[in-house]
């Protein structure tokens, strides 16, 4: 199945939006057992009510679907398997509780989509998918969601946001640039745009898997830290 979304989309207070969902295809010659055995993950054999639970309770503890960042594999004769820690949800953790703070779960505060919503390894098929998928899906899903703050990671979400919404770019070719000191140019990664029906402050951060140091609020917008906490809580 296309991934929807991963998180609380109803009450999430941060929006990330990436590229795409990577694939966790078993390979049986893989040396670690992690690696021979594929995610477990929705299918359309499966009921819509547990479609509807993996996309929405996935973090939870209590859904079984995710085990300290480490996604349930499908069960196999010797038992429950489970992956390694996916670094870009310690990365989405760690950069919503920066915002926020910890007294809240993550995954409550911060929902994860992307411009294109089938699942592939490198990126595979995302720049020829990104404008259709993005027409037909990205308003609908930001629509559903109260999130003050979007924040695009990576290059190919930056591009197709461009392009998605020319008029709110025309003034802004630097949109997912760096500035040779390796930071986003605040005045041209930072706007207030009106996407799925509501006014929200959008930045662009560098795919913390990208070269180089990874991105944060902190290193990426140290002065306007406030602004984008603000945005994140509701308050304009």
């Amino acid at each position: 199945m296309p991934e929807a979304w991963a998180g609380n989309l109803a009450s999430a207070s941060i929006v990330f939006l990436s590229s795409n969902p990577a694939i966790s295809a078993g390979n049986p010659a893989a040396r670690w057992r992690a690696k021979r055995v594929a995610e477990k993950y929705p299918t359309v054999d499966w009921d819509d009510v547990d479609i509807a639970d993996f996309m929405i309770n996935r973090f939870a503890p209590e859904h079984g679907w995710v085990l300290n960042r480490r996604h349930r594999k499908v069960e196999t004769a010797d038992g429950p398997a489970w992956g390694t820690p996916e670094p870009y949800w310690g990365w989405v953790e760690q950069q919503t509780y920066a915002l926020l703070g910890s007294g809240t779960p993550w995954y409550e505060q911060a929902v994860m989509t992307e411009v294109v919503h089938c699942k592939s390894n490198g990126e595979e098929g995302v720049a020829q998918a990104a404008p259709l998928c993005a027409q037909k899906h990205m308003d609908r899903i930001l629509a559903a969601t109260p999130a003050g703050l979007v924040v695009v990671v990576g290059s190919k979400a930056a591009q197709t946001l461009k392009l998605a919404y020319p008029v709110a770019f025309q003034q802004r070719a630097l949109f997912g640039k760096h500035s040779e000191e390796g930071v986003p140019y605040t005045e041209q990664n930072l706007l207030h745009m009106h996407l799925g029906g509501r006014d929200r402050l959008v930045c662009f951060l560098k795919h913390p898997s990208a070269h180089g140091a990874k991105s944060s609020f902190a290193s990426s917008y140290p002065d306007a830290l406030e602004r984008l906490r603000l945005a994140a809580k509701g308050t304009p």
